[in-house]
């Protein structure tokens, strides 16, 4: 059980979620940080290595490769808290390094802050009804855009906007195997932009995800995969510089594996692809390898 309530909670880190870009390059959303499981609080850190295999695939589908050499450099914070029983308090950041053609840019990432409820509850056990968790969540936009990038992108970390979400988790664990489904949507809300690139106001729209996985679990270890599509609406920008952006939409399939050790911690190993499905359009894509350490406290 314990490492399902592990792969639960890894999935902000190991569904795709900070695979960026477009995808690879600072404009994806995470998955929260959230509980789903028996325990009393949750922290994790983790390092991720991604390497950029299609520089750009433009609003029409069509993929295109320079062959560069981008890469991007993770490491992420995230934890989260029970209290009054069902209701929980998470919150993430990372900080971001980014590496193409011999320049470099690093620094903090946005900042995601999460309000959970557990709304189906399985102190029963029950062999069919999922444990399900509601949640809200608010992004500060700690790190850049992409649409206000001096440096092409280079120095582009996060989403860039303030933005409101809300979304569930669904869970359920049936001996030695288990699954989850995540759903959720967000709204990014426009600030305005005057550096060397943009002189106007950025106006992002709404966006969301999907994803889902399943795994088996065997004495403390646990293999599993998932997979997540995300969407964004297109960004444009109002004033002396006049721009129409795409839609952006990508999928990531995750392999993982787990291992449970002493005193509540756990390791995590996984690899993360965006080439192999979905029909992405207006980003770039990338393969992902992340080391994650995980402590737990009982309730």
């Amino acid at each position: 059980m314990r490492l399902l309530y592990l792969f639960v909670f890894s999935i902000s880190l190991f569904g795709g979620q900070w695979v960026y870009g477009a995808a690879c390059c600072g404009s994806g959303f995470a998955a929260p940080a959230i509980i789903s499981g028996d325990e009393k609080a949750l922290f994790s850190t983790s390092y991720a290595v991604t390497e950029v295999v299609i520089d750009n695939v433009d609003s029409d589908g069509i993929w295109s490769d320079q062959g560069d050499g981008q890469r991007l450099q993770t490491l992420s914070l995230e934890g989260a808290h029970i209290f009054n029983d069902r209701w929980q308090v998470g919150g993430s950041t990372q900080v971001l390094q980014r590496t193409h053609q011999g320049e470099e840019s690093s620094g903090l990432g946005d900042t995601k802050f999460t309000l959970g409820y557990e709304y189906l509850t399985d102190w029963d056990y029950h062999p069919i009804r999922p444990r399900g968790t509601g949640y809200f969540t608010l992004t500060a936009p700690t790190g850049r855009s992409r649409a206000e990038s001096e440096l092409g992108g280079l120095d582009s970390r996060g989403n860039g906007f303030w933005a409101l979400g809300l979304g569930t988790m669904l869970s359920k664990s049936v001996i030695p195997w288990d699954i989850y489904l995540n759903f959720e949507v967000h709204k990014s809300f426009a600030k305005t932009v005057n550096n060397t690139q943009v002189d106007g106001e950025i106006r992002p729209g709404w966006g969301g995800s999907f994803s889902g996985g399943a795994g088996y679990n065997f004495d403390k270890y646990r293999v599993g995969g998932s997979i997540s599509w995300n969407y964004e609406d297109a960004i444009s920008i109002a004033g002396s510089t006049e721009y129409e952006g795409a839609v952006e939409r990508y999928a990531t399939g995750t392999l993982s594996a787990s291992y449970d050790m002493e005193n509540d911690w756990s390791s995590s190993l996984s690899y993360s692809d965006q080439t192999l499905f979905g029909s992405p359009v207006n980003t770039s894509l990338g393969r992902t390898l992340s080391f994650q350490l995980q402590k737990r406290w009982a309730r």
